[in-house]
């Protein structure tokens, strides 16, 4: 059996009973409430911030843009 550090510092925040329904309903399979929205939290902090994301992606629009616009002004055969 793995050993694993222990678990001493709370972390509180307070939902409706809306969200914690939800919550409850997406976290069907895991093994507790706690140890869903943990693996959620930490696994936000893996991925790039949303303006990261947001930025790349305006990058790629504009991209595509400049692609389309020299395509339509391409002779057409």
């Amino acid at each position: 059996m793995a050993v694993t550090k222990p678990r001493n510092k709370i972390l509180i925040f307070r939902l409706t009973q809306e969200e914690y329904e939800a919550l409850q309903s997406a976290s069907a399979g895991s093994r507790s409430l706690s140890e869903f929205a943990r693996s959620k939290l930490f696994s936000a902090l893996d991925s790039p911030p949303v303006q990261s994301q947001l930025s790349e992606l305006q990058s790629k629009v504009a991209r595509i843009e400049q692609l389309l616009e020299r395509n339509e002004c391409a002779p057409q055969f």
